[in-house]
């Protein structure tokens, strides 16, 4: 009996990276053609939402030049990491206010005392100087996660898949089994004629 049901299970889907699935389904263009911000696709879907879960997971294709359907855990992992960039880049905001709020105290004082001392203070003492330790700046992305969390892109998610511009499919049985989503022909159609990409 276990053969039999085994040979009219649906064919398992490659996985081309660690939660990306190829896609088999024909789109209407390439995976590059189509211009998209860090997580954003500005007026292509009418919400914001959309806008974000599409560009999330169509962020992959664009890396990969190649269409590629994104499992649950792989688009949970990505925001993740991008919660780990706004709080480390938060922790440096948080140390470079703390050294201006030091430096800008500091000259304070220089200044009333150069006032006090008829600026025979600034004969003797120099003026304090700024830190020139430049930090590297984060390459956030524009989010809504930051703002709403992620029920932003959970939402988002929900509504494309509710109007068919995103395909869930089930990889796996039992316990290992995980949701991958894939982008439609209707989506890239919809992304391609509001900015204008030729087939």
């Amino acid at each position: 009996m276990e053969i039999f049901t085994s040979s009219f299970k649906e064919k398992p889907m490659n996985e081309v990276k660690k939660g990306l699935f190829s896609l088999e389904e024909s789109m209407p263009c390439q995976p590059r053609k189509i211009r998209i911000g860090h997580y954003f696709l500005p007026a292509t879907l009418g919400r914001s939402e959309q806008e974000e879960a599409a560009a999330r997971i169509i962020s992959f294709s664009h890396q990969l030049d190649q269409w590629v359907g994104v499992s649950w855990p792989k688009i949970v992992e990505m925001m993740k990491a991008d919660y780990e960039k706004d709080k480390a880049s938060k922790t440096k905001l948080d140390r470079h206010n703390e050294r201006m709020k030091v430096w800008f105290t500091q000259l304070n004082r220089h200044f009333w005392l150069c006032v006090l001392t008829f600026g025979i203070w600034a004969l003797f003492v120099r003026k304090p100087e700024r830190s020139t330790e430049k930090e590297e700046e984060p390459d956030m992305p524009f989010s809504g996660i930051y703002l709403f969390g992620p029920q932003h892109v959970v939402a988002g998610i929900q509504e494309l898949l509710e109007q068919n511009m995103l395909k869930k499919v089930t990889e796996g049985e039992g316990e290992g089994a995980v949701d991958v989503l894939f982008p439609t022909p209707a989506l890239i159609s919809r992304i391609m004629e509001v900015q204008g990409v030729a087939a």
